[in-house]
């Protein structure tokens, strides 16, 4: 799935870069079904199994390097995926906008509550119920929902502006600037594969800006894979979104 155009024999890079860009493993909420954001959750031991099977899964493929959001749960989730690959002698390198967008005064809510709030009586429990209803960009418009809810102190919470929920645009923002980094590093090095461990809804918010279709984005669940092509600035969709091949071929 080519997502920014035709590459060119002129533009194309010789040392193309293919970031395999993951979702952590299962965490104690995800398990719980409530919001974690910026919240530092736990590995649950079936997630950390499943860091483990993705890695079974990601065997054959060389990484030249790897990458973390700074929670505990990206970058377990990235270091079990190169131990168990073959490739335990890559670093993790940890970049903080790689983090999950920022629930703010919502951290730790239960999801169906907080889905109610923001889409009233339409009564979602879940975001693929959103998602297959209001289209494409469900997600997005959850976040800044949040964070317009957020941004006035629905809950009356004594937070700082700077540990309030973000829009979209300023995950998208922050994941971009990581990712072209990473990109351009790894080109000038001379090209290869990244493993790059995130959060479900940075990844999501990230794809919005460079997925030209309108099609609704799959599910992101936990381990999943989605191969992004870094060429002289710009990325390209290689594949399937938040694909479950990978998890799924560890388990053989």
């Amino acid at each position: 799935m080519r997502e920014n155009g035709p590459m060119t024999a002129e533009h194309a890079s010789p040392h193309p870069v293919t970031i395999y860009l993951t979702r952590h493993g299962e965490t104690t909420a995800n398990a719980m079904h409530l919001m974690q954001g910026w919240s530092d959750f736990p590995l649950t031991r079936k997630g950390v199994e499943g860091t483990k099977q993705l890695g079974r899964g990601l065997a054959g493929i060389r990484f030249e390097a790897a990458w973390a959001g700074m929670l505990t749960r990206q970058w377990r989730t990235c270091r079990n995926a190169l131990d168990y690959s073959g490739n335990a002698q890559v670093e993790v390198g940890v970049d903080p906008d790689l983090r999950e967008a920022n629930f703010g005064s919502y951290e730790g809510h239960p999801s169906s509550e907080l889905m109610r709030t923001v889409f009233g009586d339409r009564n979602y429990s879940r975001l693929a119920q959103a998602r297959a209803e209001l289209g494409w960009d469900a997600a997005a418009r959850l976040q800044d929902r949040i964070a317009e809810l957020d941004g006035r102190d629905a809950l009356g919470m004594d937070l700082d502006a700077d540990d309030r929920a973000e829009t979209s645009a300023q995950v998208a923002g922050r994941m971009t600037t990581a990712l072209t980094r990473i990109g351009r590093e790894r080109e000038e090095a001379g090209g290869g594969n990244v493993l790059v461990v995130s959060s479900g809804s940075s990844i999501e918010m990230f794809l919005l800006t460079i997925k030209q279709d309108r099609e609704p984005i799959p599910p992101f669940h936990n381990n999943s894979v989605t191969r992004v092509i870094y060429r002289h600035g710009s990325f390209e969709i290689d594949g399937e979104i938040a694909s479950t091949e990978y998890f799924e071929r560890g388990l053989a």
